[in-house]
């Protein structure tokens, strides 16, 4: 319950950060980066498939620090969006403390008419982790 809380304080100050990032306008590349549906993308499919420690638990960020987006050249390409944050994790053991981190990852964002949509990220994901 208390790793629930903790989880959803974490989310609405993400969100509040990506309020106050396109408040601001665009970090780097233009318009993709203030609009905070882009940056909620990133942090729904993180949230999804991210792993960062083995001992811990699924993370979620808690934090962006940093944005640039990095569009390729070829017309219709998803845009390479780089990304420093900071992620909590619940321990993965009963009774450990929470794991907390920083990181820097590449999402692949493609522009759709049903928004954004992350078709990749860089970085070791629960799909890709080996089996204990």
């Amino acid at each position: 319950m208390r790793a629930k809380r903790a989880e959803a304080a974490a989310k609405r100050m993400f969100s509040a950060s990506l309020v106050a990032l396109a408040a601001c306008g665009p970090i780097t590349g233009g318009r993709l980066l203030a609009d905070p549906a882009v940056l909620d993308a990133i942090r729904r499919y993180y949230d999804a498939h991210a792993l960062e420690d083995p001992a811990c638990g699924e993370p979620f960020i808690t934090r962006l620090q940093r944005a640039s987006a990095h569009p390729l050249a070829v017309m219709g390409a998803p845009t390479q969006v780089v990304v420093d944050y900071r992620w909590e994790a619940p321990a993965r053991a009963a009774g450990g403390s929470p794991c907390t981190g920083e990181g820097r990852r590449s999402f692949w964002v493609l522009s759709t008419s049903g928004g954004p949509k992350v078709t990749a990220m860089s970085g070791p994901s629960r799909a890709t982790r080996s089996a204990p």
